[in-house]
């Protein structure tokens, strides 16, 4: 008996328009209020999945239209503090993905149960982040009430060249942690991140995932280069692994164009992928 491996070529052309607000405004006693609102384009379902479950969550159920960032802080010598209802966690951001340098055209590829970053927690968070009391040093932490309750908090360090995250999180069935650390040298900026995410309530989701990126800047053209795995802990096989290469040239102020190739292999054949992206990035 054979099984044939089923193969499927497919194109398409899509659009994404994101606009974004924000406001910000200091007091005469010295505190700062921000607010940043970000109004995405309706009628496209999810572009990508996310490494967050609230990402995820929101590419496997949407209706075709894709949700609404929202976001405030107010901060002084006591430190910042972020009200969040989207789900994007704003506190802990910055402390993860720093192997994330060619783009989005993995992600597309990976399946439901892939853990790249930060869990993030599926409702409205309220974040703080600690004042600097050494250059470099960034605490935070997160609450959050949604699919059930979740907390976070995040270190990191920043030195110019070298930079380092730690992210520990946990919610009523589930715990993960992520750490990233980042170099850059001689005009090329690497990165490492390694994500272990376990599931209380189901033995088979224990998972750890590790991804490695590049990339190097030449004038107006910019090399990329991302390769990550993940592997389930309690068999200790390969659930799924991913390559991307992107190359990007900046045409105009404002006006990027861009071309990724990439590659996932998963243990199950029907969920291999191959994609190649050209995309035409405007900003304004």
């Amino acid at each position: 008996m054979t099984t044939k491996k089923s193969e499927t070529d497919a194109g398409s052309f899509s659009s994404e328009g994101d606009v974004n607000i924000k406001f910000s405004n200091t007091t005469d006693t010295g505190l700062t209020t921000t607010l940043n609102y970000g109004m995405h384009e309706t009628g496209l379902k999810s572009s990508a999945k996310g490494d967050s479950l609230a990402d995820n969550a929101n590419y496997e159920n949407s209706d075709g239209a894709a949700y609404d960032d929202l976001n405030a802080s107010l901060s002084g010598d006591f430190g910042t503090l972020y009200f969040d209802p989207a789900g994007d966690d704003v506190a802990l951001g910055g402390f993860d993905e720093k192997a994330d340098k060619a783009g989005e055209g993995t992600d597309s590829g990976m399946s439901s149960g892939y853990r790249g970053g930060i869990l993030g927690a599926s409702g409205t968070t309220i974040g703080y982040k600690l004042p600097t009391v050494v250059d470099g040093l960034t605490i935070a932490l997160s609450h959050g009430e949604g699919a059930g309750e979740y907390f976070g908090y995040g270190i990191g360090y920043d030195a110019g060249m070298f930079s380092i995250g730690y992210v520990a999180e946990s919610t009523n069935t589930v715990d993960n942690k992520v750490v990233s650390v980042g170099l850059n040298v001689a005009g090329i900026s690497f990165g490492a991140d390694q994500v272990t995410y376990e599931d209380a309530d189901d033995a088979t989701a224990e998972r750890k995932t590790v991804a490695y990126g590049a990339s190097y800047t030449m004038d107006a053209i910019t090399l990329a280069y991302e390769i990550g795995s993940q592997d389930n802990e309690n068999t200790n096989a390969e659930e799924e692994n991913h390559k991307q290469l992107q190359v990007s040239y900046a045409v105009a102020p404002g006006i990027t164009a861009i071309v990724s190739s990439s590659e996932v292999d998963a243990a199950t054949n029907t969920n291999d992928k191959e994609v190649l992206e050209v995309q035409l990035k405007l900003s304004f």
